[in-house]
Order: structure tokens, then sequence, then C-alpha cells
């Protein structure tokens, strides 16, 4: 990520915390069928606290916008902070896993991988981090569609939507999605049985395990599982592409260099308290861009 996104981004989260969630404990009642699920880990263990207040702020927006639900945090070890939000907040629950390796990536994505399904019993999970979660809501609209939605990695062209649907492989990122139990059981099935050794982050990366590899190479999560098509996922959230002609505001955003372009370009985000901390989508919120943000 570049630093100047990361600041903007972790600048604006503080900024939240200190106005709209400053002293607040009621967030209404959000669906009982969805688990909010997030990773916090990777902090050496004398700077176990140093981000935590993006992730407490991701769940808190999460929370602002649909409403109170079952969240989970997956951490490599308890920290007062997060002893502190679980205190704070019964729908959250800690769930400590060793197997979670500070620095790196691949250890978080097995995990997601192989014990996803494990780590919730609601229908559907709703995965946020500290660089993706919902800026309006509008969970509803996603329930019951797909098994898989997430912000696009196919370009809205006529051949990159043809080969897509013919294959039923639309890839997506993993970072801020909604997926099902019925896949992330299907998964670790197929985790346990054939790609468990399998140490390549292009095959069992979180992402592209979910919404390639088993779409490749397995015929029955390929014709069982509803992968979200392009058009529909950018109204769900957007990453490194910027969508063509996108008149309504995504449900969410994945990267900070993304959540700093909608700041910049789209009126999406507003940068100051607006009392209720909502955030607006506003008359120049339009885009009629179709590239990859830099």
């Amino acid at each position: 990520m570049s630093g100047g996104a990361v600041e903007f981004l972790s600048g604006w989260q503080r900024m939240r915390l200190d106005t709209v969630h400053a002293g607040r404990k009621d967030y209404g009642k959000g669906r009982s069928d969805v688990t909010v699920l997030s990773y916090y880990w990777g902090e050496s263990p004398g700077n176990a606290e140093a981000r935590f207040y993006r992730t407490e702020s991701a769940f808190r927006e999460t929370w602002l916008h649909c409403g109170m639900m079952k969240s989970v945090v997956v951490t490599d070890r308890m920290t007062p902070g997060l002893k502190r939000f679980a205190e704070e907040f019964s729908a959250v629950e800690i769930q400590v896993e060793p197997s979670l390796v500070p620095g790196d990536l691949l250890s978080m994505s097995r995990d997601c991988d192989g014990k996803f399904a494990s780590r919730f019993d609601t229908e559907y999970l709703l995965v946020v981090q500290d660089d993706g979660f919902p800026l309006r809501g509008g969970l509803d609209e996603f329930i019951g569609n797909w098994d898989f939605i997430g912000p696009p990695y196919v370009r809205d062209k006529w051949l990159q939507r043809f080969v897509a649907r013919t294959l039923n492989l639309w890839t997506s990122n993993g970072g801020f999605s909604l997926r099902t139990h019925r896949m992330c059981e299907l998964a670790a099935w197929y985790f346990k049985k054939r790609w468990h050794t399998c140490m390549d982050p292009l095959v069992v990366g979180e992402d592209a395990y979910y919404t390639s590899t088993l779409l490749k190479h397995h015929w029955k999560y390929n014709r069982t599982m509803r992968m979200a098509d392009n058009r529909s996922a950018v109204r769900f959230a957007w990453d490194i592409l910027v969508p063509q002609n996108v008149k309504v505001q995504p449900f969410g955003f994945h990267r900070a260099e993304t959540f700093k372009w909608l700041a910049e370009h789209s009126s999406a985000i507003s940068t100051k308290d607006s009392g209720d901390g909502q955030t607006v989508f506003g008359q120049n919120g339009q885009n009629s861009q179709n590239s990859q943000i830099k």
C-alpha cells in the first residue's frame, strides 16, 4: 500500500472513533444470519496494540451501517485491547489461533481455506479487514443471491465477461466479501483432501483459492457455487478496478488506495463528522472511469 493512502484511511478511522463512535454502545439490531469476521495478527509482541484501532473501526463502521451482528476476531494472541473490545460488546468473540505467523500472509490464507467453516455458525460470513468494510447500508441486497461476492478482478469488458460467465470464473478479492457457510464447508473439505500441503500463495492464497483454484479444479464446486458477476460485484465493493459509469456508491471497499480514490473522486466518503455518522454519495459521486487504481 502507498503510505499516503494508508495514512489517509487510518486518520479517517481515528477521526470516526473519536467522534461518531465515541462512547457508542448501541448500534441497533442487525441480521441474525450473518457473522462479521476479521483477522488481527502480524504485530510484534511489543507492538501488539499498534493497529487494533483500525480493526475496531472496521467493526464499528459495519455495525453502524448494518446493525449489530455476531462478530469474530481471529488473532494470534490475546491483547488488552481485544479483551476490552469483547467485554464492551457481548456479540464479539475472540478466537486465538496459534498457527497465525506475524508477517506471514499465507498463514492467514491457509486458516481461511481450511478453518473458515468452523469459525462461524450462521448462514453467511461477512469478512471485513482494517482496510475493507461497508461505507453505507444495503447488506440485504446481497443476501440470498450468491455463495460469494467480493470486489471483482474481472474487467467489465464483453470478452472478459463472456469467458468468466462461461467458466463460472469470476475471480474476486476476499478481503471484504460475503460468502455462505456451505461454500466454506466445501472449501475446507477440498483443502484437507488435496490442498493442505500446497504453499503456493497463487494457489492457496485465500482470494485465489475460493474464486479461482477450486473453480478450476473441482467440478462440484464450480457447478454448485453461485459466484457474483462483475456488474453485481461492483455494487458490492471496489478494489483495484474502478468500474465504468457506476451511478451508485458501492456497499464497501477494499484497500486504502481505493478508499482514498473514493474520497477524492466520488464524494462517497465524508471526511468530516456529519452528525449521524453516515457517509454520503454526493451529486458528484458518479464515476466515469474504467481503469486500475494506482
